[in-house]
């Protein structure tokens, strides 16, 4: 087949090719390091602008960007819940930026930039995005990907002021959708000595059962934040979940997941109401509550406790509604 115009004769495939070849340098144009500095501001005020800005910034650039705009994330002069906010919808849209080894590096930078006292209700949403198997990942993959982001993050936090702390973190979030009770051990194991294995095994278990994070915040020295719970799901946004390591074993780009499996995939817990968030089952950290029913994140001592703010339900209503 050949195209015909101004007495001109061009194969079609050569009119595909070089259409294909101006899309492709459309889609994977560049920004200088000089550019992407200039939309730093820009990306923190806005997650769109934050998204493309990432599609366009180089894989050789992206931890450094990370890095600065959770500089400038923290800079804001705005508050708590805000702020938090902001550093979720950051970690989330960096790490899904980036693929294969240099996911580990992203997730590294995340956990050492991010300010500790806002690092409970981070790893919390990230730990959503992590789940072994809302990612479909079997053991095996789970436990790879997870080790080797520990083990990026040891060298990182190295340079931190709490690395005991945060690699803690970097753990949490893992654990917390893991389907493997051996996994702690084996992540236990690739920290670099045994006074910080000792500590994270005295952490672990009042964070992982009841989200108690005062003896991690009182080692880094930082007071808790009172926030408002359903300000920071609403800020976050009810249909903002992302799948951020299901690419790292598969192979497939997150672009081609629908965005439809985002949102109702509800084989672990995973619920959307229109009005409340992403949440899991009541037994996690983000429950939905009843009806006319909210939730707090308040400081009790230095640690994060969630509070009823109504009158809850008789005994047996849960049971009921369950059912």
């Amino acid at each position: 087949m050949k195209l015909f115009k101004s007495g001109l004769v061009v194969p079609a495939a050569m009119v595909l090719a070089l259409a294909a070849g101006a899309l492709a340098a459309q889609e994977t144009a560049v920004l200088t390091r000089a550019q992407w500095l200039k939309k730093i501001g820009e990306s923190v005020a806005s997650e769109s602008v934050l998204r493309e800005t990432l599609a366009q910034v180089s894989p050789d650039d992206k931890v450094e960007f990370t890095q600065r705009i959770l500089k400038a994330v923290t800079r804001m002069p705005v508050s708590p819940e805000e702020k938090t906010a902001a550093f979720v919808r950051a970690a989330v849209a960096t790490i899904g930026s980036v693929k294969g080894e240099l996911k580990s590096k992203v997730i590294a930078e995340n956990f050492a930039s991010i300010p500790v006292e806002h690092l409970p209700v981070v790893t919390e949403e990230l730990a959503k995005r992590f789940d072994q198997e809302y990612n479909k990942l079997s053991d095996e993959q789970y436990e790879k990907i997870a080790s080797d982001v520990l083990r990026e993050a040891v060298v990182r936090n190295e340079k931190t002021d709490a690395p005991s702390v945060r690699n803690t973190f970097v753990m949490l979030a893992f654990l917390r959708g893991a389907k493997s009770p051996q996994l702690q051990d084996k992540l236990l194991a690739l920290l670099p000595d045994d006074r910080m294995r000792d500590l994270a095994k005295s952490w672990l278990p009042p964070a992982l059962k009841d989200r108690n994070y005062d003896a991690l915040l009182a080692a880094a020295d930082v007071e808790p934040l009172p926030m408002s719970f359903e300000t920071i799901l609403r800020l976050v946004g009810h249909g903002n979940l992302d799948r951020l390591l299901a690419d790292l074993a598969s192979g497939v780009p997150l672009s081609s997941l629908a965005e439809a499996d985002f949102n109702t995939r509800t084989s672990v817990g995973f619920v959307e109401p229109t009005d409340f968030g992403v949440n899991r089952r009541p037994q996690y950290f983000y429950t939905t509550g009843y009806q006319n029913q909210g939730f707090s994140i308040k400081s009790r001592g230095r640690g994060y406790v969630i509070e009823c703010c109504c009158p809850c339900p008789p005994a047996g209503a849960a049971n009921s509604q369950a059912k």
